[in-house]
């Protein structure tokens, strides 16, 4: 469970990231185009010194300006980052040197983040396409402790000692700084001067995280769903906040897996520029990380729909839409006492009246669409990475399909709290 540290932690975040709406006016023309939940490492504070780790990101909506949000949200000590740098992929770890930026803070460079805050750099201009990559590079003089990080690896990260931030490319070779695929500090990317008129956030779990899925392909949902949109003529940016293992009542049973939904909510979506939907698939882990009725951190059906309410009711507050998704088929699941007859039955339960629709603007039916056969509860076969919970990338590219593209049309950005003139 998590340290006293990083419930503090929890709370300076949510209160750094209540002051965006002041911040969003004077600054419309920035839209996230990559995002990766903030969640605490857990025992993993290997100290870094003397080296750099380029991170590789694959942006949603292209632009002609860049900035980034980097984190110390579950650090209990400054942060120092001694050189932050950004520029375009070409392969691997190499990057097209005529587009690496150094990226200052308040116009000096390097950057030092105190306790549970976050920075955001001083925008740079980039020409950044569309669905493309780019490489995040930080050295680290040291020697520093990761304690803030994000625990899947999307795409691939570098690493190499000594100060090679602008190198056009590191040594290959696997990196092993203690913390296994996650990577550290990197929160945000976001762009201006861009044909993006809105973000859609997609939130949940491992799911919309991307286990399973190979790394460094572009392939989890929201990332096809990304190139879906660019192909259909939709002007929109589509970031994942998943965090694997994550709930929606209860704090993660593990630090990796995060702050709960209903408590992260307000970081991951509302506070974002320029968020003008939500796509919530999140709560299997509810059922499937607690036993039977009357046991620790239970949650019945109607738990779990006045927690959905609540999400429905606070996205509105600000003018978002909010699509739900049906949870997922996880019968025969490998994991030790993630599933049984009386889960299913809960879960069949919550996505009869998830079907239903009512609170929210529209619901995406991915119970549907992984199904071996409906009714069966069993993931179909096909799109199975293996351990009958998480879709494979087969599955992954099912589920994009899945998501009818008309939710989204005339879709634009949120509004402050309170200024959002719609009835729900």
């Amino acid at each position: 469970m998590f340290t006293k540290a990083c419930r503090v932690a929890g709370c300076l975040v949510a209160a750094l990231w209540l002051v965006a709406p002041a911040q969003a006016g004077a600054l419309q023309s920035w839209v996230p185009t990559w995002y990766a939940a903030p969640e605490p490492a857990g025992k993993a504070d290997k100290p870094l010194e003397d080296m750099t780790l380029r991170q590789i990101v694959r942006v949603s909506a292209g632009g002609g300006q860049v900035r980034v949000r980097l984190s110390n949200a579950y650090g209990t000590a400054r942060l120092r980052l001694d050189e932050v740098r950004i520029a375009r992929r070409l392969s691997s770890s190499r990057i097209d040197p005529t587009s690496d930026r150094e990226l200052t803070f308040n116009g000096r460079a390097g950057v030092t983040i105190a306790p549970g805050a976050y920075a955001i750099s001083d925008p740079v201009p980039l020409k950044v396409a569309a669905n493309s990559d780019l490489a995040l590079s930080v050295y680290v003089a040291g020697p520093t402790k990761i304690t803030t990080l994000h625990d899947i690896q999307r795409g691939v990260l570098y690493g190499a000692p000594g100060r090679q931030a602008g190198a056009p490319e590191l040594p290959e070779g696997k990196v092993d700084i203690g913390i296994g695929r996650a990577f550290p500090w990197l929160a945000e990317v976001e762009v201006a001067d861009t044909p993006a008129r809105a973000t859609i956030v997609t939130f949940g779990d491992s799911i919309t995280d991307g286990f399973g899925i190979q790394p460094d392909k572009g392939g989890t949902w929201p990332e096809i769903l990304s190139r879906r949109l660019e192909t259909s003529g939709m002007k929109l940016s589509v970031v994942n906040a998943g965090l694997s293992g994550n709930r929606l009542l209860h704090h993660g049973q593990s630090a990796r897996f995060g702050d709960s939904g209903l408590s992260r909510f307000d970081r991951d979506v509302l506070n974002q520029p320029n968020v003008g939907a939500v796509i919530v698939l999140l709560g299997i882990n509810d059922l499937g990380h607690a036993e039977g009725p009357g046991a620790a951190e239970y949650v019945s059906a109607e738990d779990m729909i006045d927690g959905y309410r609540q999400l429905a009711a606070r996205a509105h507050e600000r003018c978002i839409r909010i699509y739900v998704a049906t949870l997922t088929p996880f019968k025969g699941t490998v994991f030790r006492n993630y599933y049984s007859d009386e889960k299913e039955a809960r879960r069949q339960r919550i996505n009869i009246w998830l079907r239903q629709g009512g609170v929210f603007d529209g619901v995406i039916d991915f119970d549907k669409a992984l199904e071996s056969a409906p009714g069966s509860g069993v993931l179909k076969a096909d799109y199975d990475v293996g351990d009958h919970l998480h879709p494979d990338d087969e599955g992954a590219a099912a589920m994009a399909a899945a998501v009818p593209l008309n939710l989204f049309k005339g879709l634009k950005p949120g509004t402050a709290p309170g200024a959002c003139p719609r009835k729900h």
